[in-house]
C-alpha cells in the first residue's frame, strides 16, 4: 500500500471498528474482537483470538480501543506475511522441519510419532482428524512419507511438484 493511501485506509478501518462500538465509548467488547479483526481483513485463528482475549482479561480489560485492536491486527498480519513469503515456502518449511526427524534421510518418519505431534502441539488436531489425515498414508512398517503428506495438505493444484525438497 502506498503511503498516500495509508490515511484513507486507516479511516476506513476506524469506520469498520466503530460499527462494533455499541456503547459509543470508542471501544469494543472482547467478544467482538475476532469478528472485528476478520472484517478488517485479518484471518486470526480461534486460538489466537482466545490468547489475546485471555491476556486482556488477565489485565482486567473487558473493552478495547481502536489502537489496541490495530496493534493486535498488525501482529496477526505480520505473522501472515511470514507464511506468505513465497510459493511453496510453507510446504518447504514443513518438510525441512520433519526432515530433522528422518535420521536415515529416507523420506519417511514414524506415523505414531507424527500422530502424537499432530494431536498435542500448536493448534493440534483431534484424534479423528489425525486418523483421517494419515489414512492410507502409513506403510506396512508404520512409516509416513512426509514429503507426500506435506504436499497433500499444503497444495490444491499440480504446482506442488515445484518444491525444491521433493525426494529424488
Amino acid at each position: 500500500m502506498a503511503n498516500k493511501d495509508l490515511p484513507a485506509q486507516l479511516r476506513k478501518m476506524r469506520r469498520i471498528f466503530q460499527q462494533f462500538d455499541r456503547r459509543g465509548d470508542g471501544k469494543i467488547g472482547l467478544s467482538q474482537l475476532g469478528d472485528c479483526l476478520r472484517i478488517l481483513g485479518a484471518n486470526p485463528s480461534e486460538k489466537s483470538i482466545r490468547q489475546h482475549t485471555r491476556q486482556l482479561r488477565d489485565s482486567q480489560i473487558e473493552r478495547i480501543s481502536f489502537d489496541e485492536v490495530m496493534s493486535i491486527y498488525e501482529s496477526i498480519m505480520s505473522l501472515a506475511a511470514v507464511h506468505q513469503a513465497g510459493p511453496g515456502s510453507v510446504a518447504d518449511q514443513l518438510i525441512l522441519g520433519l526432515r530433522l526427524f528422518d535420521e536415515q534421510n529416507t523420506g519417511y518418519i514414524q506415523a505414531a510419532w507424527l500422530g502424537r505431534i499432530l494431536t498435542s502441539c500448536g493448534e493440534h488436531l483431534t484424534q479423528d482428524e489425525m486418523k483421517e489425515l494419515l489414512a492410507n498414508r502409513v506403510n506396512d512398517q508404520g512409516l509416513v512419507n512426509y514429503v507426500e503428506l506435506v504436499h497433500a495438505i499444503t497444495t490444491t493444484n499440480a504446482d506442488s511438484n515445484n518444491s525444491s525438497y521433493t525426494q529424488q
